[in-house]
């Protein structure tokens, strides 16, 4: 029998008489490329512009269609509001929970606007091409969409009352299945790994959770899809693993995942029971249906006491049938429950400042302050209150503190001219409203102001 040298890793081998010269390797390496083709990874000798990476091309050009669709619609391509994003299939409780399931494949999708889907792409084509390279397209499209279903479900869990969208979770999801396949070294033969892979995805991983960290951001899609690559990467079969061998693995992934995506949406459910109950009431009031909303409303929250949003929408009921102490104690219970949460801050000031409680307004503005010293909001309210008790002096003050720490609250300027013109102090309040007529030309209460301040300054 003839020596022949293997081409692809320099071994002499044996080959028999009367087999088919057609390959020139050894039926190892024969055998290794053949498993790289089937699963859709370039062989030895191609650079990367052989890969085709049909994937993640086709999971970009989905996302991008989706937002082009959304824009021709009349979405503001800049900053789509939550009510849009939702009517085109975004993650939300009420929705989502209550059957439209859709939601948790349908919101990976959607994205808030242009530099969103941008950001998100840019990751995608990174973290996809690496991720259809190393683990092959059944592995890759698998782990894709049960680490993003996984990170939506996760969302609507911690945030069931909020509008969730976009790919990240599913990207997270990619940078845990990389870091799980990588670790375990599970990478085809054929292509060198090292630790700066891991080194970089650590680094890609941490920046981007501190980066979720920031209000208006979903974490909980980010570590929900992040936990679930981790553990799917875990699970796959490697890339040099047998035909037979790497379909029984992925049917069994399949199956795994299956199950884990139904019981965690199951669980979701029973664990947010309060979402469907809240949704039902919202549905109730919208059918003029006021007093069963209420009575609803009542068990609701006697059974969740921590439920914010159901205490904000009891106190808005209580507020139509006009009974304010009820609406209050509703509204000081939905605070309690989410004290960072800036709209309860708002309905709680506006409710004492309307019902002219001044002590009792005085008194949370002043815990506003203490608990976030830079926080404009506390500020302005504290204005509001000295300016309806004539104290405008210390009102002056209150409200041009509020705007050093947030020059565009237009409220706490014309609140601060309002109480310049009370003062007597016209030269500063026509300084305060050509300010205000700067940002905002066409501003009809701030000429007039300045045109009065000009009237008494004579």
């Amino acid at each position: 029998m003839p020596i022949q040298h293997c081409p692809q890793c320099g071994r002499e081998f044996e080959r028999n008489f009367g087999e088919s010269p057609a390959s020139l390797n050894c039926p190892e390496c024969d055998e290794r490329l053949a498993q790289t083709a089937r699963a859709g990874l370039p062989t030895p000798g191609q650079g990367p512009i052989a890969a085709s990476y049909l994937i993640t091309t086709a999971l970009i050009g989905l996302n991008v269609l989706v937002f082009l669709i959304m824009v021709l619609r009349g979405v503001s391509p800049l900053l789509p509001s939550p009510q849009q994003a939702i009517a085109f299939g975004a993650d939300y409780g009420p929705l989502t929970l209550n059957g439209q399931w859709w939601r948790l494949v349908t919101s990976m999708f959607v994205h808030f606007g242009i530099v969103h889907i941008g950001l998100n792409m840019w990751c995608l084509w990174n973290l996809g091409r690496a991720a259809e390279q190393l683990m092959g397209r059944a592995s890759y499209l698998l782990a894709y969409f049960v680490s993003g279903i996984f990170s939506s479900i996760a969302s609507v869990y911690w945030h069931p009352m909020g509008a969730s969208a976009g790919a990240s979770g599913a990207i997270f999801g990619m940078a845990g299945v990389l870091v799980s396949y990588v670790y375990l070294k599970k990478t085809p033969a054929h292509l060198k790994i090292n630790s700066k892979m891991l080194g970089s995805l650590g680094t890609f991983i941490a920046y981007n959770l501190a980066f979720g960290a920031l209000p208006g951001i979903s974490n909980a899609a980010h570590i929900g899809g992040l936990v679930m690559g981790l553990a799917v990467g875990a699970v796959l079969p490697a890339a040099g693993a047998s035909e037979p061998a790497r379909r029984t693995r992925l049917s069994l992934v399949a199956i795994f995942s299956a199950i884990v995506l139904a019981g965690s949406a199951i669980a979701t459910k029973r664990l947010s029971t309060g979402v469907s109950e809240l949704a039902s009431a919202e549905q109730l009031l919208a059918e003029k249906k006021t007093d069963e909303a209420l009575t609803q409303l009542q068990q609701l929250t006697t059974r969740e006491p921590e439920f914010a949003p159901a205490h904000e929408l009891l106190a808005k009921v209580y507020f139509s049938k006009r009974q304010y102490p009820e609406a209050i104690a509703a509204l000081q219970k939905a605070y309690e429950a989410s004290p960072e949460n800036i709209t309860y801050q708002k309905e709680l000031g506006t409710v004492f400042l309307q019902l002219g409680k001044f002590d009792e307004a005085t008194a949370f503005f002043q815990r506003l302050k203490e608990q976030n010293p830079k926080g404009a909001f506390a500020h302005f309210g504290l204005g509001q209150v000295l300016l309806a008790k004539k104290e405008y002096d210390s009102a002056i003050s209150e409200l041009r503190q509020a705007l050093a720490l947030d020059p565009k609250m237009q409220g706490a300027a014309f609140s601060l001219g309002q109480a310049q013109l009370q003062a007597g102090r016209y030269a500063d309040a026509q300084a305060t409203y050509r300010s205000i007529l700067t940002q905002s030309p066409d501003d009809k209460r701030a000429q007039a102001g300045l045109d009065y301040a000009n009237r008494q300054a004579h």
